[in-house]
């Protein structure tokens, strides 16, 4: 049977959730992975997370780091309601001092982390600050989220030291979701060099009729429409977050032309990049 997977791209470099409702009606039915660093902040409630395929069961005043292209899904519990906020950025929000927290709390994780009950208010405030600052938009918000972020990674990395992390009490392996996993991983980190099936059969010693199988019964989808996919967020990301030209643009994101872009990008969302990017500003 194959592994339903959804991945998700997102145009902007922050981004944050939050949900308060009834764990029963809403839940992760597939496997989910991204090309950025999530956070997640239960803040009522319970939820089974299963991150690479090993199962933990997340409580109430706690934080999760999940690191980049990790698949992962959580599920529901016996407790019904529960409240929730999820953060995801890229790490080109932080500074280059700052990324080193990515090491500790995402790439060497996962982690699961309880919030004690003196260190609850400072978090709640610094999650929320960053809720509100995202949802109002106001000027240099950017700037004020990534200070509330890097707070936010240095108080919660400080908690890491103190406690030992949970171990997962289940782990499994699946073999074929790990070989998708690391081809999903390989495109979203070199999606603008000259991807192709046959360079990822070189790549990862595997024929290509098995990757092009085994990929779509994985993700549902081809693996060029998926490269065009993460091609095009990133020229989202760029259209909406930099001055470059389209043609800057399309050499950047892995296209030889922006005319090759502007087919893909049209197609992918109706608009040209020019429509896009003045539609959005």
């Amino acid at each position: 049977m194959g592994i339903n997977l959804n991945v998700s791209l997102r145009k902007k470099s922050f981004y944050i959730d939050y949900t308060n409702k009834s764990s029963s009606t809403d839940f992760m039915k597939n496997f989910h992975l991204h090309d950025d660093y999530e956070i997640f902040y239960l803040i009522e409630g319970e939820r089974i997370y299963y991150i690479n395929e090993e199962e933990y069961v997340v409580q109430k005043n706690s934080l999760v780091f999940i690191n980049k292209n990790i698949i992962h899904k959580t599920e529901v519990t016996d407790v019904d309601e529960y409240q929730r906020i999820v953060i995801n950025f890229r790490d080109t929000l932080l500074s280059n001092e700052d990324r080193f927290f990515l090491l500790k709390l995402f790439e060497n994780g996962p982690h699961v982390i309880s919030i004690p009950l003196e260190k609850r208010q400072t978090i709640s405030t610094l999650i929320n600050s960053l809720y509100q600052e995202y949802i109002d938009e106001k000027q240099h918000s950017i700037h004020y989220i990534r200070l509330l972020l890097t707070q936010l990674l240095i108080e919660s990395n400080r908690l890491l030291q103190q406690q030992q992390v949970p171990e997962a009490i289940e782990s499994g392996h699946n073999a074929k979701q790990d070989e998708i996993a690391n081809i999903i991983k390989y495109i979203n980190t070199y999606y603008y060099d000259n991807i192709s099936l046959s360079l990822l059969s070189q790549h990862f010693h595997l024929s290509e009729q098995y990757i092009s199988r085994l990929f779509r019964k994985v993700t549902g989808g081809t693996i060029i429409n998926y490269l065009n996919a993460v091609r095009v967020n990133e020229a989202k990301r760029l259209l909406l977050e930099t001055d470059m030209k389209v043609i800057e643009i399309s050499k950047t994101v892995g296209y030889s032309n922006n005319v090759h872009l502007w087919r893909v990008f049209k197609n992918l969302t109706g608009l040209s990049p020019a429509e896009y990017r003045e539609n959005n500003k």
